[in-house]
């Protein structure tokens, strides 16, 4: 198998394997020893796990986390603006 595939595939394992990070959010790209987190989580902590599961990854070189936070969507709730002329 090639190096690249394997290390990609290892580094999903532990991303998977650690209940704090949610692997569905993160991909994961490997080139030469060379893995870099891409994608969007909820929060710092999340994006600090899914960084030190990838580390745990033997065979890991360098890691580059690109992951990024999503921002906070405001409430969609449709604000009911008092009509001119009333009160």
């Amino acid at each position: 198998m090639n190096p690249d595939i394997q290390l990609r595939h290892d580094v999903f394992a532990q991303l998977n394997w650690d209940p704090a990070v949610n692997a569905c959010d993160v991909d994961v790209l490997a080139q030469d020893g060379v893995v870099t987190l891409r994608g969007q989580v909820a929060d710092e902590a999340q994006r600090a796990a899914a960084e030190r599961a990838a580390r745990r990854t033997q065979g890991l070189m360098t890691l580059l986390n690109r992951l990024t936070i999503r921002s906070a969507q405001a409430p969609q709730v449709a604000a009911m603006a008092p009509s001119a002329g009333s009160g």
